[in-house]
């Protein structure tokens, strides 16, 4: 039964929303935006704090200086790389290679040095080191070394970029691994600095993220940047030139990675791009080799996190944000939206950097911005429809209010008039007249009662001028003890009736500008009302001073006060205070709201104190001006 009244109380005007968000999620996830995801991972590769700038790495630059310098054009005569390499393996490097695309020799000059250089390299990869040319492909496919060279190794060096699928901006990003069953130059030179320390060497299949792509007939991984290979202090460098003269330091290439190549400024082929520039700020193609052997001496590739994981992440938050936007304020519900995207961005972040974990973000930020900008608007119509009803019930009611207030002036007026003839009738009878004892206390009762609704109509009648912003001040520059002297002495007779002394205490004082009609009533009401609530035999005190600010007058008495949670509430409309007492003495529960209300007007303060069987203080302060 529970469930059924649930079921029946839930709002199905707010499940359309949802339901159209969700729709939207599922179809926005079946398309792939490669072009966001793509900036968010380069924005994860530029701020990469824990993978390691190539330290082991060194690339010889075949360049325009080196050109100028020998006075041979790329990529320079044998002679010439067998000098490099006299200076180049004396100094005992761990690991050589040769990316630029050698010639076959032409003179009988030319084939003497390439067997010389050939025969160098021989003996330092069987006796000393590691040996491995690095070819690219062309429209005619490999470019393989010359007949001559060609058995001392050679392997694929191909930079790949993503023309082709992903984000399809030519950036890479990703390295091959391994080609028709070939390793890649980069993997062979990792594997050989594993080999070389006693380490365990991995297949290409085994590193993080690998996958096989049948259409190349390949192996890739994405591999993670250790700085900015556009920064030419990132990877260790040296020109061709200055190894060929030994113009560097002894121990420079000792037990090192040694990678040759061309760094042709004029050359475009020699720059690629990454995720820390494209056009405006490509990045040496030697740099870049150096970076992928990095990442694959340090096992630091990348794995692609199943899409599933964000489109599952995408299809909660599309569930959950609407609840929590439909429930919290619009500013709190901005805050909470780019807390969670924050969130987003922070897992992300830290999966990648300490993961290798690459989750594609661009499925959960779309449907962050799709539920907010769909909830957002239903919201606001929402909002607009509660506001129209309040604005015309509002607009209702003010009616309604001015209709009571109209009926109750009209009514307390018209009382006025019937009230002061039967007053005048009970005066007359009372005083022109002679009376038996009963008589006469029946007339003074019927003129008491008649003051009693006259002071109630009166009072009803300032409420409405209240509620209807009617009443203006009179202002007129009076000294207030005179007033104080004057309520004093009408109401004389009724403190005489309960056994009661006022006292006086009133200082000179400078006249301020007060509304003497509304300072009598107030006056009249704390007096009254303290002679009324003291009790028989009490004491009421009246004193009055000043300061450069304010004018004070105190209402004390000594009765049985007012218990500590009235306090708050004496000054509420319509409000008495709960004792046997008070039940005995009439009144309207007005008196002190208008109290109140007059002396606010004057831009005045009233307060009270009171302990029980201590009496009760009132104070006043007007202004001193």
């Amino acid at each position: 039964m529970k469930f059924k009244e649930r079921f029946k109380n839930i709002e199905y005007n707010n499940l359309y929303p949802l339901f159209f968000t969700i729709i939207f999620i599922l179809i926005l996830i079946q398309y792939s935006f490669n072009s966001l995801d793509a900036i968010f991972y380069d924005l994860w590769s530029k701020a990469d704090i824990v993978a390691n700038e190539p330290d082991n790495i060194v690339v010889v630059t075949m360049d325009e200086e080196s050109d100028q310098f020998l006075g041979e054009v790329y990529p320079y005569t044998y002679a010439t790389h067998v000098r490099f390499l006299d200076k180049l393996l004396d100094d005992r490097p761990d690991i050589v290679s040769y990316l630029i695309p050698f010639l076959a020799p032409e003179t009988q000059a030319e084939t003497s040095y390439a067997e010389t250089f050939h025969d160098r390299l021989l003996k330092y990869s069987q006796e000393e080191g590691h040996f491995r040319f690095g070819t690219d492909k062309d429209a005619w496919g490999e470019q393989v070394p010359p007949e001559n060279l060609v058995d001392l190794g050679y392997s694929l060096a191909l930079i790949n970029k993503d023309g082709n699928v992903f984000a399809k901006d030519d950036v890479t990003r990703r390295v091959i691994l391994n080609i028709s069953g070939e390793d890649s130059l980069h993997l062979w030179i990792a594997n050989k600095y594993q080999e070389s320390r006693g380490l365990e060497k991995l297949e290409a299949a085994e590193y993080q993220g690998a996958y096989y792509n049948r259409e190349a007939d390949a192996t890739f991984s994405l591999f993670r940047y250790g700085g900015d290979p556009s920064r030419y202090d990132t990877v260790t460098s040296i020109a061709f030139h200055r190894v060929v003269v030994g113009n560097f330091p002894r121990g420079f290439f000792k037990g090192k990675t040694v990678l040759i190549g061309s760094q042709y400024l004029s050359n475009v082929g020699d720059f690629v791009n990454t995720p820390f520039g494209k056009e405006d700020q490509k990045s040496p193609k030697l740099n870049v080799h150096a970076q992928i052997i990095q990442s694959l001496i340090k096992d630091m590739t990348v794995v692609r996190a199943p899409d599933w994981i964000t489109d599952f992440i995408a299809i909660i938050l599309a569930i959950l944000l609407p609840f929590i936007i439909s429930k919290v304020k619009p500013t709190k519900g901005i805050l909470i939206t780019m807390a969670i995207m924050v969130s987003m961005f922070s897992l992300a972040y830290f999966s990648y950097i300490g993961l290798g974990i690459w989750f594609k973000l661009s499925h959960v930020i779309l449907s962050i911005f799709v539920v907010y900008y769909i909830w957002v608007p239903f919201r606001a119509i929402g909002e607009y429809q509660t506001r129209y009803t309040i604005q015309e019930e509002t607009k209702m009611l003010k009616k309604v209010d001015m209709l009571k207030q109209n009926f109750i002036s009209l009514m307390s007026h018209d009382l006025k008039t019937p009230v002061a003839k039967i007053s005048g009738i009970a005066d007359i009878l009372r005083n022109q007249y002679r009376n038996e004892p009963k008589q006469k206390e029946l007339l003074d009762n019927i003129v008491l009662s008649t003051k009693e609704l006259n002071n109630f109509i009166t009072s009803i009648l300032d409420l409405t001028k209240i509620e209807s912003r009617d009443i203006t001040l009179r202002l007129e520059t009076k000294d207030i003890n005179p007033l104080i002297e004057q309520t004093v002495d009408k109401l004389k007779f009724e403190a005489s009736a309960q056994n009661m002394k006022i006292n006086m205490d009133l200082a000179p004082l400078y006249p301020i500008k007060l509304d003497v009609v509304l300072i009598n009533r107030v006056l009249a009401n704390l007096i009254g009302n303290a002679i009324k609530y003291a009790g028989q035999g009490s004491e009421v005190s009246v004193r009055s001073w000043d300061d450069e600010q304010w004018v004070y007058v105190e209402i004390k008495d000594s009765g049985k006060g007012i218990k500590e949670e009235d306090l708050e509430y004496i000054f509420d409309k319509f409000y008495r205070v709960k004792n046997d007492d008070s039940h005995k003495i009439k009144g309207s529960g007005l008196g002190l709201y208008l109290v109140k209300y007059f002396i606010e007007l004057h831009h005045g303060k009233i307060a009270v104190t009171s302990k029980p069987n201590e009496g009760a203080a009132f104070l006043i302060q007007l202004k001193n001006e």
